[in-house]
C-alpha cells in the first residue's frame, strides 16, 4: 500500500457480494458498492451499497450521485450486450477523483486506487475518472467493447 490506508474487510466483503456472478441466483448478490476514505484518511470504507431494484441501482444514477469535490470508488455489476449481440456482466471498479477535491485526497485517492485493486483481486475491467464523462455508461461500454447497457 504505497499510500498507507488500509482497505477495511468490510470493502473487502462487501466488494465479493458485488463479485457474485450475476447468472447466479443468490440473496447475497449487490448490484453495486460506494467506497470513501474514513474521516482520518486512514482507511477506505464502505459508504453505501445495494441491490438490483434499489434506489440509485442504475448505472447513471448512481454515478450522478458522485460528489463534485471528494473522492469516492464505486464497484457496479455492469450488464451489457457484446457487440455480437450475447449479454454478459463484469464488475467495474471506477475511482472517482476530481479536479476540485481537496489536494491531499486526490492524492490518497490516486495512490490508494492499485492497492484496492489489489486487495479487491483485481476487478474485471477499471476506470478512472475527474469528470462524469469519463466514467458514464459511454465510457464504461467503451472499456468493456460493449454494444449497450442492461442496467435499466
Amino acid at each position: 500500500m504505497a499510500s498507507g490506508v488500509k482497505i477495511t474487510d468490510e470493502v473487502k466483503s462487501v466488494y465479493a457480494k458485488v463479485a457474485i456472478s450475476s447468472k447466479t441466483p443468490s440473496p447475497d448478490k449487490l448490484k453495486f458498492a460506494v467506497f470513501s476514505f474514513s474521516d482520518d484518511l486512514t482507511k477506505i470504507i464502505v459508504e453505501g451499497k445495494g441491490k438490483k431494484g434499489d434506489e440509485n441501482w442504475e448505472y447513471d444514477n448512481l454515478v450522478a450521485t458522485l460528489p463534485a469535490n471528494d473522492v469516492r470508488y464505486i464497484a457496479y455489476d455492469f450488464e451489457y450486450l457484446k457487440m455480437e449481440g450475447s449479454d454478459t456482466s463484469k464488475v467495474v471498479l471506477v475511482s472517482w477523483c476530481p479536479e476540485t477535491s481537496p489536494i491531499k485526497k486526490k492524492m490518497l485517492g490516486a495512490s490508494s486506487f492499485n492497492a484496492l485493486k489489489l486487495a479487491l483481486g483485481s476487478p474485471d475491467k477499471y476506470l478512472e475518472g475527474d469528470c462524469l464523462s469519463e466514467v458514464d455508461t459511454k465510457a464504461v461500454l467503451e472499456k468493456l467493447s460493449g454494444k449497450e447497457s442492461l442496467n435499466k
